[in-house]
């Protein structure tokens, strides 16, 4: 048996410690409230997407009648400290060349939706599909490529890839036969999770110029696995862990390799989570966090290399008091991060020569908050359940 001095011990606990405090140092962000940008006529901003420019773009909510019985969404786009109304309809996707990916809300009260790209001013409705009785954009790509889901009246999940005012319905061939796509990068490749049957789920990326699927399996230490995004390395985002317990968060590489950067849902780090996003540099960021109880959805975390995470919170030089930072929805190339917490929704703006100098109308620190009407609060509730399922074995509080 191999014994490590005490002494020997010490020097590896300080080097530890030292590699986590220089990646701190390197990531710093100031907190901007996008809340303070809130229109009066509007109840709250939630942010989806922050392209590679640094703008913020999302959905502006308000009462679609006088007992708010619905919710009315307007997309919208935040830079420079200003919240700017775009066009009735939903965000779900942006570009970097600035077109949105989303719907429009056809019927608000079923909340029936027609998916549509949103081009500055205009709108352009994507063609229903045969038998059509919902659909909205799930990804858009720089060349302007938008993944489609489109549902019948009895719920069945069709896809299609519209460009250039054409749809081509999604064949994802005889190996993903239950597919639900989560990202697609610029290339054109698909990633997500194929929900196999007996609940054991797999990722997947599929090449539609190809069609050649691949299922992204699990390490030999958990039995399911689950595709998140896709960058345009190739690189697919996931999990590999044991339903509403240990959860590898890594990517699987070109080669469909599963790389593990970081485990939880372990006695030394014991929260579980169900969010996760990252970049073109595979920086991580792990939110939406469920257990235990004293950090149930309060923190996020950022892994900026394999064996490294860091406390969000920890990196913010003007977090507000009593703020927690528990859902972040993007992280752009940059490294800036967007989401919402217990003071409302937020930029994390990365901490550097550039926006060291930016004005102070766009570093606003601000955390006013707007009230959301029970019945709106409760319509949101289930809106967001659709957009972010749970892991098997994990629950909402």
């Amino acid at each position: 048996m191999l014994r490590l001095c005490p002494r020997r011990f010490v020097w590896v606990l300080v080097l530890a410690l030292w590699a986590v405090a220089v990646h701190a140092k390197e990531f710093v962000y100031h907190y901007v409230s996008l809340d303070a940008a809130v229109p009066s006529s509007f109840l709250f901003f939630d942010p989806i997407v922050i392209n590679d420019s640094g703008r913020v773009y999302g959905n502006l909510y308000s009462c679609g009648n006088t007992n708010c019985d619905y919710l009315a969404i307007t997309n919208a786009v935040y830079a420079a400290g200003t919240l700017t109304t775009l066009q009735p309809g939903i965000t779900y996707a942006v570009n970097n060349e600035g077109t949105v990916g989303g719907s429009v809300l056809i019927d608000p009260i079923n909340f029936i939706e027609q998916a549509a790209l949103f081009h500055g001013d205009s709108v352009e409705l994507i063609p229903r599909q045969p038998g059509e009785s919902t659909s909205h954009v799930i990804a858009l790509n720089d060349p302007g490529t938008a993944l489609v889901a489109s549902s019948n009246a009895s719920g069945q999940l069709h896809f299609v890839l519209y460009s250039h005012g054409r749809a081509t319905p999604l064949d994802f061939g005889p190996t993903v036969t239950n597919p639900d796509p989560r990202g697609m990068n610029n290339q054109g490749i698909i990633a997500g999770i194929e929900n196999k049957p007996l609940n054991a789920p797999r990722g997947f990326r599929f090449d539609p110029r190809t069609r050649e699927a691949t299922l992204l399996t699990p390490l030999p230490t958990e039995p399911d696995a689950w595709g998140l995004g896709i960058n345009d390395r190739g690189d697919v985002l996931g999990y590999s862990f044991v339903g509403g317990g240990r959860e590898r968060v890594g990517v699987w590489d070109r080669d469909a390799q599963f790389n593990t950067y970081f485990v939880e849902g372990t006695p030394e780090f014991p929260t579980i989570s169900n969010r996760l996003v990252f970049n073109g540099h595979n920086q991580i960021v792990i939110s939406f966090v469920l257990a235990p109880d004293s950090e149930k959805l309060k923190y996020s975390y950022l892994v900026p290399k394999p064996g490294v995470r860091l406390n969000v919170a920890d990196l913010v030089e003007n977090l507000p008091s009593g703020a927690n930072l528990s859902f972040i929805a993007d992280i752009n190339n940059h490294g800036d991060m967007i989401g919402s917490g217990n003071t409302g929704a937020f930029l994390l703006a990365r901490v550097d020569a550039s926006t060291a100098a930016a004005p102070a109308s766009s570093l606003s620190s601000g955390n006013e908050r707007h009230a959301i009407p029970p019945a709106a609060a409760a319509m949101l509730r289930r809106y967001m359940s659709r957009l972010h399922p749970l892991k098997p074995g994990a629950a909402l509080p």
